[in-house]
Order: C-alpha cells, then sequence, then structure tokens
C-alpha cells in the first residue's frame, strides 16, 4: 500500500511544523477523452508557506485549505526548479523574503534549517527569513508579497 506524501515537502506525517494533510481529487480529460482522478495531498503549512500560490479564500475553490488544486499543481512545476539548500532535493517552494535572496527551501526544510517564520494571521500573511537573512528583519516582508490565506488551524 502506497503511503499518502505531501506533493510539495514529500512527507507524510502531520507534525505541529507541517500542520494537516488533506487530499482532494481533480477530474482531468486526456487526449482521448477519457477522464481520470489525480489526487493530490498536502500539508497546510507548505500551502500557506510557499511563495507562487496564493488562498482564493472562496468556498467555490476550497479544494485543498482554500488553496486551488490547479494552482498547486502549477506550484510543484515551478519548484522542481528550485532546489532546496537543507535536503538537496528539488521542489523548494518556500522562498526567502529578502528580495535578493534566491534561496527557496521545502517548508519543514526551513524550519530546521533555522528559517525565521512569520505568520500574521490576522492579515493572512505568511513567509519565510533564510538563515542568512532571520536576524536581518523583523518581520517585515521585504518584496511585498503577501499570502493573502488566513489559517484555521
Amino acid at each position: 500500500m502506497n503511503k499518502v506524501a505531501c506533493i510539495l515537502c514529500r512527507r507524510s506525517e502531520e507534525t505541529e511544523v507541517t500542520g494537516a494533510l488533506s487530499t482532494k481529487q481533480l477530474k482531468i480529460s486526456t487526449k482521448h477523452q477519457d477522464t481520470v482522478m489525480i489526487d493530490t495531498t498536502a500539508h497546510q503549512n507548505c500551502l500557506l508557506y510557499s511563495s507562487g500560490i496564493f488562498c482564493k479564500n472562496s468556498p467555490e475553490f476550497d479544494d485543498l485549505f482554500g488553496f486551488a488544486v490547479n494552482d498547486v499543481l502549477e506550484e510543484v512545476q515551478r519548484g522542481q526548479r528550485l532546489k532546496c539548500p537543507h535536503c538537496r532535493k528539488r521542489g523548494a517552494t518556500a522562498g526567502c523574503e529578502i528580495k535578493k535572496c534566491k534561496k527557496s527551501f521545502h517548508y519543514p526544510c526551513a524550519v530546521e534549517h533555522g528559517a525565521k517564520v512569520v505568520e500574521d494571521q490576522v492579515d493572512g500573511k505568511y513567509g519565510i527569513y533564510c538563515p542568512s537573512h532571520s536576524e536581518l528583519v523583523n518581520g517585515e516582508s521585504i518584496n511585498g508579497v503577501e499570502n493573502i490565506c488566513v489559517s484555521s488551524a
């Protein structure tokens, strides 16, 4: 039997760091007019701290903790070009908030490696500062990009 794992960090356990794990199905039509169901599984925090996706915060898009499955799959593709400096594997989608910094991590790797996590549930802002920049910033986003999803955990 295959273990269910997060599509972003590839871990299967639910921890305080990763948050809850959820799976949603997406119907895809193939070239041959077949309909295929694809399961997409992700941790709540891996979604919240990914740099390239945003919560739609609308019931019609409430696929994975408010994130559209199609958006999550696109973020996975973007992450395949990025290697995590902690584990050295591809798929790093949680980027440092310092605009000029090019470091991206898997969210749990960032926490394990000493990144500073910034969470503002009221305004729905989630970000990380890599270990090199964790002491330089006082929790303010330099690049102005906000993740607009509010965690319900």
